[in-house]
Parts: C-alpha cells; sequence; structure tokens
C-alpha cells in the first residue's frame, strides 16, 4: 500500500511540474491584501483570474500570485509594472492615479452617486478608459473592480458631522484629488504609503483612514479602528492592469485569452462583491466595529467636495484643464440610465 502511495505522489508531483514547464510565459500578479480570501476581495478574484487565464490559455500562460505586499506597496508594483519588471498588479485605483492621470475622474468626490452609475460608466467607456491608461501609464486595464464605497474609520470617537471631524489626523493616500477633498472639510490630511498605514494608526501617528468596508477586514484595521462614518465620498475602484509591453509581447491567441479572463473576472467580481459587502458589515460588528451610519450634514460634505473639482481638472489634463473638464464630461455622458 505504501509503495502505490508513494507511487501517486511522484506521479502527481511529476505532473504539477510539467505542467508548468509547459507554460511558455509566466505572469506574476501582485496585491497589497491579506491572501486570505475570506478575508480579500483582491485575492478572491486573483485566484480567479489566474484560474480562467490559465484556462483561456491552454495552460501556455502560469498566473503567480504574490499578496501582502511581497512585490511592495501598491505604487512601488504599478511602477514596476510599467517597467515591465512585473507583469501585473491588482491595486486600488487612486493609487493607478498618480501614473494615470487621465483616471484621475475615478478619484473625484461624489463623482458617482451609486454603484449602478459607475458600472455603466466603466462598461460604456472601456475603450476609452484603456486609451488613457495605455497612454499615461504604459498599462492596459484588463478588470476594474468595485466595493462598495468608501467609507471612514477612526480610533477616537464617532463622526456625525464634519465638527467631528476637525480634530482628527486622517491618513491619505499619495493623492492630490483626494488630499484637496478633505481641506475643503476643514482637515489637513497625512498623505502616507499603504505600506506604513496599519503601523501609523496602532502607534497613534494617525486616528484614522478611508477605505470601503472590506479593507478593514482585508488588512486587519478592525484591530486598530472602532468608529466608521459612511461618507460614501468614492465609489471604491481598483484596476488589475497588465504591463503593456508584456501585452503586445503575447501572441495573438494569449491577448486575447488575457482579455477574455479579465473580462470573465470583472463580472465574477461583481457578483461576488454583492454577496459580501452587507457580511463584511456584520462581521466588522462582531468584532467591535461601530458603525455610525451618514453624517447629518451629509449634503454639506457633497456640496464642499465636489466644489474641487475644477481645482483638479488640471491633473486630470496633464496640465490642460479644459482636457480635464473635458475628461470629467465624457464619463459624466456614460452613467446615465
Amino acid at each position: 500500500m505504501r509503495s502505490h502511495l508513494v507511487s501517486a505522489v511522484l506521479v502527481t508531483a511529476l505532473a504539477a511540474s510539467g505542467s508548468a514547464a509547459a507554460a511558455d510565459y509566466t505572469l506574476k500578479l501582485g496585491h497589497a491584501n491579506d491572501p486570505d480570501p475570506k478575508n480579500s476581495i483582491f485575492h478572491a478574484m486573483s485566484l480567479e483570474f489566474e484560474r480562467l487565464v490559465e484556462e483561456r490559455s491552454g495552460g501556455r500562460i502560469d498566473v503567480v500570485i504574490y499578496p501582502a505586499m511581497q512585490l511592495g506597496g501598491e505604487q512601488e508594483q504599478v511602477r514596476a509594472t510599467q517597467l515591465g519588471t512585473q507583469e501585473a498588479a491588482l491595486v486600488s485605483m487612486n493609487n493607478l492615479n498618480a501614473f494615470a492621470p487621465s483616471l484621475g475622474f475615478f478619484s473625484l468626490p461624489y463623482m458617482f452617486t451609486s454603484v449602478e452609475e459607475g458600472r455603466r460608466a466603466i462598461d460604456r467607456g472601456w475603450e476609452q478608459i484603456n486609451e488613457w491608461a495605455v497612454a499615461d501609464a504604459g498599462v492596459r486595464v484588463l478588470t476594474i473592480t468595485d466595493a462598495g464605497f468608501r467609507v471612514l474609520s477612526n480610533s477616537r470617537h464617532p463622526v456625525r458631522s464634519l465638527e467631528d471631524l476637525q480634530d482628527l489626523k486622517i491618513r491619505l493616500p499619495q493623492n492630490p484629488i483626494m488630499i484637496s477633498a478633505f481641506e475643503s472639510w476643514g482637515v489637513s490630511p497625512i498623505p502616507m504609503a499603504w505600506s506604513e498605514t496599519f503601523n501609523a494608526l496602532q502607534q497613534k501617528v494617525v486616528d484614522g483612514q478611508e477605505n470601503p468596508v472590506n479593507v478593514l477586514l482585508a488588512v486587519k484595521f478592525y484591530e486598530v479602528q472602532k468608529y466608521v462614518t459612511d461618507i460614501d465620498w468614492i465609489l471604491q475602484t481598483g484596476a488589475l492592469v497588465v504591463s503593456e509591453d508584456f501585452f503586445q509581447g503575447l501572441p495573438e491567441e494569449l491577448q486575447a485569452a488575457v482579455v477574455e479572463a479579465g473580462k470573465e473576472t470583472m463580472a465574477w467580481e461583481r457578483a461576488y462583491v454583492e454577496k459580501v459587502i452587507s457580511s463584511d458589515v456584520a462581521r466588522l460588528e462582531e468584532l467591535g466595529i461601530e458603525f455610525a451610519g451618514r453624517p447629518a450634514d451629509f449634503e454639506t460634505w457633497v456640496e464642499r467636495a465636489r466644489a474641487t473639482w475644477a481645482d483638479q481638472y488640471a491633473f486630470l489634463g496633464k496640465g490642460d484643464a479644459a482636457a480635464g473638464k473635458a475628461i470629467v464630461e465624457t464619463i459624466q455622458g456614460l452613467t446615465g440610465e
């Protein structure tokens, strides 16, 4: 019996080795979140993308996933993907904006008032979005995720109004659009790399941060945060991007396989995320997070933040404010029923 078992193990190992050797291309896919798919939408969809690419390519592309910042923070990974030292990255859209300013509209506060609006703009503007991404950053967008709206968390007290926000030190990504919105609310946010954020919250260097609910689980922010407010200011989008140089180096049939896998992953993620957001809230409440709901003066938050849009047009247009405004108007024209 033992010899049969050993033989079976050897056959399995040899088959796996042969499968890996048969791959013509390796696609390293990195992300910054927890490697447990129960906690991380990014990791769950990375696994789905891996399955689909390898299936659609007939095993000619081997996808290798590097979670939990093994390849660096999100902006570091976008840069590596630009340079071609990393084939693909799954990052929050605000961190892609630093390299693809034309996509900065995703980070404009209250750009979309519902998930449905955002999805319509993405689906209808897909080719244009990719033209901007390739031209600006040298990366191709394969999937755009959404995970509900970004909320505010902190460790000190519930935020039920703008007044409650004033004494808090809030960490933000190094993103000028997002920083401007918080400044419109009367506070001076602290720009900080994602890789430094947990320690800063733990050591009370900052009191709070903003992200979608799932991130509180994905990076265990529930250990260092207590209160959540539904400021719902940005539809949380992420992008799975691939190096354009790597993509163009693939044969046409493998390019088609990668694109198809990306689109199928996006459809899968949309169905998946709708199931998990409500359960994430329940899990966080069990872990001690208190949800305060929307601020009583929510419309004031919206009004002040939207007033900053004009200041960001030059950034979106890479120095040309008129071009930036045209980008926003193009996207707004895609959101209607």
